[in-house]
């Protein structure tokens, strides 16, 4: 199971990299969007099956940017959005399954990893209707779900 991590901050991509591996997850790391593109790009490239996860304030494309970059050849992607920021814009806010705030807990990145690798493994697309509840979420403290990718083109 795999994922892609985009974050230009080093030390915190090593981090998230280090964690998601010891619980069991294939991880790619890219330094900002513009290498994250040039991979998606190339004849090497492997859609992650969990989740794109990307910081937001990059040098270059920011994490927006890149969501809609990505969402033009695969519009169901789910991802998940690092942000140092509250999301507050209306715009931005269908683009992810999750919105974690930095500093984001390991436990809360994995958990939301395991959630969404659930979905995964159940063949679920349709993840606001089909693949959590609300109140499954409120168990694990997760209170920001925004995944309706059936709403999506």
């Amino acid at each position: 199971m795999k994922i892609d991590l985009v974050d230009d901050e080093p030390i915190l991509r090593e981090l998230y990299k280090t964690v998601i591996e010891s619980s069991g997850f294939d991880v790619d790391c890219f330094a900002d969007a513009e290498d994250y593109m040039a991979y998606a790009n190339s004849d090497e490239y492997t859609p992650p099956n969990i989740a794109l996860i990307t910081d937001v304030c990059m040098p270059g494309k920011s994490g927006y940017e890149l969501i809609d970059e990505i969402r033009k050849s695969n519009p169901k992607e789910k991802v998940v959005v690092l942000t140092g920021t509250p999301h507050s814009d209306s715009n931005h806010e269908t683009k992810a399954c999750f919105y974690l705030q930095k500093p984001v807990s390991t436990k809360k990145l994995i958990t939301v990893i395991e959630l969404l690798s659930a979905c995964t493994r159940a063949g679920n697309t349709d993840l606001a209707s089909e693949c959590k509840t609300k109140s499954d979420l409120d168990v694990f403290g997760i209170n920001d779900w925004k995944c309706p990718l059936q709403s999506n083109p």
